[in-house]
């Protein structure tokens, strides 16, 4: 199928090994491969949810938490863009790749920000808001927020999974003030967020579906001990489906009507076009949790490169590591590409 505003890469830029040629191994192995680096954030910042995040969520207040890790000697930095980095669903800023990612863009030199999207990670000790894909209003006030607070106007973005839909989204409606938005990078976003979690509702998809799940019931027990409307909410929470879980306990608590309200008014697919930064889509024809069909059927805007990987699956990405590293560990036998291929390309003005 023909796709408009593509680049796809060749076997030589991504090649897994013969027996990860397998979009579902990807994405099941890399679950389980979790070479984290040692990077704990320097300085954490709260950036207040000071307006319903989206519409009418009466418990959209607290604040949103923003870890920062930046290159010694902060000289390195004047003139370099700020980088922030949205994690998928069920993640946080501690991400196995949240945290690569950042790491190698610190060693570049960059002041990197790492986002507990609103109810993730330790965000849900500072706001009853429960994690969910429709959250770009809080992203686009905690930019304005740092801008403001630390001065810094120029911003590179790149989310994952759940985050780049968030990132897609957020700048599909964006409106030029004092935060530039110079590049972005959005790694396997679920556009459509009805039809992904249609996807994940059949087949072999289902263990997927039951991998989140076990993660949202962990998520909303601790968050139930915590919060008070929680506890309310969670005596009707239907643990059966992904949507029967959003339509009783996301939707209600974010201020929506039900799931399909929360679903269309977070999904980026129909803001795709009017996007203007510029921006590079990474997408896998065997990612088994985001409908690779979603992405030739959408129209793009000019400023936007969708780029087309084979056999990486969902934010998998493995390969065989450098030869020039004894493999006496399972850190250099193999490299998750997508972390390095995202620090590299973030920052590299050729490829823009």
């Amino acid at each position: 199928m023909q796709i408009p505003n593509v680049k796809q890469f060749s076997d030589s830029v991504f090649r897994p090994p013969w027996y990860l040629r397998s979009g579902h191994l990807q994405t099941l192995i890399t679950g389980f491969y979790r070479p984290i680096a040692d990077l704990p954030p320097q300085i954490t910042h709260r950036c207040p949810l000071t307006q319903p995040v989206p519409r009418n969520a009466e418990t959209a207040l607290g604040n949103m938490l923003v870890h920062e890790n930046s290159p010694e000697p902060r000289a390195t930095i004047k003139d370099r863009p700020a980088v922030l980095l949205l994690h998928g669903l069920g993640s946080s800023h501690a991400g196995t790749y949240m945290t690569n990612i950042a790491q190698g863009l610190v060693r570049k030199g960059y002041r990197v920000f790492r986002v507990d999207l609103p109810g993730a990670g330790d965000s849900y000790l500072e706001t009853p808001m429960p994690p969910h894909g429709a959250c770009f209003d809080a992203i686009r006030n905690c930019l304005e927020h740092l801008c403001q607070k630390l001065d810094l106007r120029d911003w590179n973005l790149a989310g994952i999974s759940l985050g780049g839909n968030i990132l897609l989204r957020m700048l599909g409606d964006w409106k030029e003030g004092q935060v530039k938005i110079h590049r972005a990078i959005a790694v396997a976003p679920p556009i459509d967020l009805d039809a992904s979690c249609k996807n994940v509702e059949k087949g072999i998809n289902r263990l997927y579906a039951s991998y989140f799940l076990r993660a949202l019931r962990k998520q909303a027990r601790l968050r139930g001990e915590h919060w008070p409307v929680w506890q309310d909410r969670l005596a009707h929470a239907d643990y059966r489906s992904l949507r029967r879980f959003d339509n009783t306990v996301t939707a209600p608590l974010a201020g929506f009507k039900d799931s399909l309200d929360y679903y269309t008014t977070g999904s980026s697919i129909h803001w795709l076009t009017k996007i203007q930064a510029k921006v590079k889509v990474l997408v896998d024809r065997h990612d088994p949790i985001v409908p690779f069909h979603l992405f030739p059927n959408a129209k793009y805007s000019p400023s936007t490169e969708l780029i087309v990987t084979d056999r990486g699956g969902h934010v998998g990405y493995l390969r065989a590591g450098s030869r020039s590293v004894k493999p006496t560990s399972t850190s250099s036998r193999f490299e998750r590409w997508a972390d390095r291929w995202i620090a590299d390309t973030l920052t590299d003005d050729a490829q823009w």
